[in-house]
């Protein structure tokens, strides 16, 4: 674990993009929200998911965002790996400043800056993380990482699964201490990783991009993965399109918005009618069912 601490630290602060070898586990974003509309000021979900994993115990992914358009909320670990490990991950405040949050076990640690291991599990820490280290503005992108002419951030995440049975516990040295061959534990096959979460604060397409995925194995090995979809653009709607979608002008988007308009499919666009053209294209057809259901329920 202590290996795949300073490999994630190397890496944040080199910021060093490297190529991704094919391999037949691949790692993917997956919103779990509508990302073709959503208004400014709703929250949009993207899972990091793996399939084909194989003697996965730890990761370390570096997401990058377009800060303009988006304000990134947090990051909740998956359930790929076993509870009870090692996560780390930047963190939204209530006074709008971000926190370093630290768990391994049972103790959890946040702040500015954080030490691994934690003083209440071990008096002599290793490491440590500033938020600075974990969340900050880079000058520059990749080629074809993001949409240009946009202010990027990225930030880093860290998980790692609890340790195993220990598989050598013969006394070394005579003093009667076990070995120290416990390791973390593995696992095979698909899954979730992490949630991310952000807000929309402006509407415009924006990008969020997974750069770096950096799995390893039970010896804080690498191990080889293929990224896939690791660029989505989140297109954000303005409050005019999400109000156009009430088409009955109840304050709410919901069945009766779909009703009506289904009453109204084919026909002209007349002064009575023209709510449902949400779309506004002179048209009343399923592009505007389309866009009541992205907005159903707001």
């Amino acid at each position: 674990m202590k290996k795949q601490l300073f490999a994630l630290l190397a890496a944040v602060m080199a910021l060093g993009f490297t190529i991704t070898a094919y391999s037949e586990t691949t790692v993917f974003f997956e919103p779990t929200t509508d990302i073709t509309a959503a208004a400014v000021g709703e929250h949009v979900a993207i899972d990091i998911k793996i399939t084909g994993g194989k003697g996965v115990a730890g990761y370390g992914p570096l997401v990058v965002f377009d800060s303009a358009a988006l304000k990134y909320i947090g990051t909740m670990p998956g359930d790929y790996l076993p509870t009870g490990g090692v996560w780390m991950s930047p963190e939204l405040q209530d006074d709008g400043s971000y926190d370093v949050i630290l768990i391994v076990g049972d103790t959890t640690v946040s702040g500015k800056s954080v030490q691994f291991p934690p003083a209440e599990v071990a008096p002599e820490p290793a490491l440590e993380f500033s938020i600075d280290s974990v969340l900050f503005e880079i000058p520059e992108l990749p080629p074809d990482s993001g949409l240009p002419n946009a202010p990027y951030w990225a930030f880093s995440i860290l998980a790692s699964s609890p340790l195993g049975v220990d598989t050598n516990p013969v006394p070394v040295d005579g003093d009667g201490t076990p070995g120290s061959d416990i390791k973390p534990v593995s696992v095979d096959g698909d899954g979730t990783l992490a949630t991310l979460i952000f807000e929309v604060t402006e509407a415009k397409p924006a990008a969020i991009t997974l750069l770096e995925i950096n799995l390893s194995d039970t010896d804080d090995a690498p191990l080889e993965s293929t990224l896939e979809n690791s660029l989505i653009t989140i297109n954000a709607a303005d409050a005019g399109e999400r109000s156009a979608a009430d088409v009955n002008g109840d304050g709410t988007v919901n069945i009766l918005d779909l009703v009506f308009v289904a009453g109204k499919f084919g026909q002209p666009v007349t002064d009575p009618d023209e709510a449902g053209d949400v779309n506004d294209d002179g048209k009343i057809n399923i592009l505007d069912l389309v866009l009541i259901a992205q907005h159903f329920g707001n």
